[in-house]
């Protein structure tokens, strides 16, 4: 049997790991988001911290309620950062469609943060 240096298994596990994993800096488009829970999750996150911000600050007119999530990408950063494209319905029952930014990081006390909510312009959906 052929015996494995030390360097040699360094080597094949940093190969592994470039290959198998996302290169930092790169937005990635995230395939099937309508049945990714996960993505899902973070829209409904999206949206629910939308709301709160907006009632702390007393503007907006009322609360937004998640519909789904319509397109995704990630990048890698210090954590992971969402660029979502995210369906909801306000108080007066229109659908609208609105880009949001997260970025999770696991380690952290808030594992995720909202960093921007806003309509989508009408020619990107």
């Amino acid at each position: 049997m052929a015996k494995i240096t030390l360097t040699t298994f360094f080597f094949l596990l940093i190969t592994f790991f470039v290959l198998t994993s996302a290169i930092p800096g790169g937005r990635t488009k995230i395939q099937n988001v309508k049945k990714n829970k996960e993505i899902q999750d973070l829209g409904k996150y999206s949206v629910d911290e939308y709301n709160r911000l907006q009632r702390g600050q007393k503007t907006g007119d009322g609360d937004l309620k998640f519909s789904q999530v319509v397109a995704a990408e990630s990048q890698v950063v210090a954590g992971t950062k969402y660029y979502l494209k995210i369906e909801a319905v306000s108080n007066s029952g229109v659908k609208k469609v609105f880009d949001a930014e997260v970025v999770v990081q696991p380690w952290k006390q808030q594992p995720k943060q909202l960093l921007t909510f806003k309509p989508s312009p009408k020619k990107n959906h």
